[in-house]
């Protein structure tokens, strides 16, 4: 890594654990959807490695026609498999610049929801609305993220006018919403398994929101086994500082994503 990247790469799951894991997701991810990106690990040491397989391999026929997304690489890899990329392809890419934060001490402090308003997994028209209002993922087809948001925590903040105290969040025991209800708040897992779409209607903004959904996204992610973390863009401020003020959340590294322009 880079002496400029002033964050540790630190192992989180043992090789044994990483397969375990990709065992028992696989099923929620279809064919399709596993094609649309990739992620290339190796230590620095093996880079020309990477590189040989890279110009060997069938990757440029296999995605000559389609958009290239590498959804992580770190700083040692982007120049090498930038300019192999582009060599094999023809076409420009793209890299853009990610800060990796990871929810590293589960905390045990109670979550509370405020009054009027109710936290449940996201039903059909949250799913649509979260894919409507993102800036990112616009492409993903509405039945498929539903199908997605059944096994992969989607959480949102309804508005529950019989509440008026506040209730306590239980985040092992939240129920799906209503299909037709609409959140005024949401959050997902995003089919690459990070923290993604952090959304607050515009009148209901400023009032911790989106934190109590991190929060309950967090320990969710790490009660299931999966490994809770978010990418975060560099010059994404507002992201940033919600991230920074999160307790347990730290930021652990740099990465960079790598894709070709629509």
């Amino acid at each position: 890594m880079d002496q400029n990247d002033r964050y540790q790469l630190r192992q989180v799951l043992k090789k044994e654990e990483l397969l375990t894991l990709a065992t028992r997701i696989k099923d929620n991810f279809p064919n399709s959807l596993q094609r649309q990106g990739m992620s290339l690990y190796c230590t620095e040491e093996e880079m020309p490695l990477l590189i040989k397989v890279l110009k060997g391999s069938q990757l440029s026929s296999m995605i000559k026609d389609t958009p290239v997304n590498i959804v992580f690489l770190l700083s040692y890899q982007v120049d090498p498999v930038l300019e192999t990329l582009q060599g094999l392809l023809q076409k420009p890419l793209v890299t853009i610049r990610n800060v990796i934060y990871a929810y590293v001490t589960q905390q045990n402090h109670v979550l509370r929801c405020p009054a009027g308003m109710k936290v449940q997994r996201l039903g059909r028209a949250g799913v649509q609305k979260m894919l409507a209002d993102n800036k990112y993922w616009k492409t993903l087809p509405l039945d498929l993220t539903c199908r997605l948001a059944e096994n992969l925590p989607a959480l949102g903040v309804y508005l529950d006018p019989d509440d008026a105290d506040g209730k306590v969040v239980d985040p092992s025991d939240l129920t799906f919403a209503e299909p037709e209800a609409t959140p005024i708040a949401c959050v997902c897992t995003n089919p690459y398994g990070s923290v993604s779409m952090v959304m607050t209607d515009d009148k209901y903004k400023r009032r911790g929101l989106a934190t109590l959904l991190v929060e309950i996204l967090g320990r969710l992610h790490m009660v299931e086994g999966y490994f809770p973390h978010a990418n975060v863009l560099s010059d994404n401020d507002a992201s940033a500082g919600m991230f920074e003020g999160l307790t347990g959340w730290e930021k652990i590294l740099l990465a960079h994503r790598l894709f070709s322009e629509q």
